[in-house]
């Protein structure tokens, strides 16, 4: 009886080894973009035809809208906020987003890294040090420099 429980708890040990821990990795590969009112600082409700440069897709936002591309790419609006994905190939990106009355356009900078979150896990890709190279809103602010699932929002844009 005693060998059965010393056999029956090594097998329990080993079998706990093989769980993932892949969907808690808090790296992504977006970013979050909020647009506040300028005046007010309250925020803003757009409607934008996005664009990223050199991309052949083109995505409208607007309200309660949430849009699947090819591949795992998904971008959410609440046409308050979107996310936003970020060209891995390289160290820039610029983003043009377009109405019927205005266009603007916001260009960032970063790094990026792979990091390794569990070996029996896809390596993830995470973006560092995001800044500004330029934009034509009237304002912009980047209170999250990560791309993290900590950070509720990466770029403030007043308008």
């Amino acid at each position: 009886m005693k060998k059965l429980e010393i056999i029956l708890f090594g097998l329990l040990i080993l079998s706990c080894q093989d769980i993932e821990n892949c969907g808690t990795d808090d790296n992504r590969d977006f970013i979050i973009v909020r647009f506040f009112d300028f005046e007010t600082k309250d925020p803003k409700v757009v409607g934008f035809t996005f664009t990223a440069e050199n991309s052949p897709y083109q995505f409208r936002f607007l309200a309660d809208t949430t849009v699947s591309t090819s591949g795992d790419t998904t971008i959410v609006s609440d046409s308050t906020f979107i996310l936003l994905p970020l060209d891995p190939s390289t160290s820039s990106t610029r983003l043009l987003f377009d109405s019927d009355t205005t266009s603007h356009f916001i260009e960032l900078s970063y790094d990026k890294e792979y990091s390794i979150f569990d070996p029996a896990c896809e390596p993830s890709l995470i973006f560092l040090n995001i800044d500004t190279v330029g934009y034509s809103f009237d304002s912009l602010s980047i209170p999250g420099t990560v791309t993290n699932r900590q950070l509720s929002t990466n770029v403030e844009v007043y308008f």
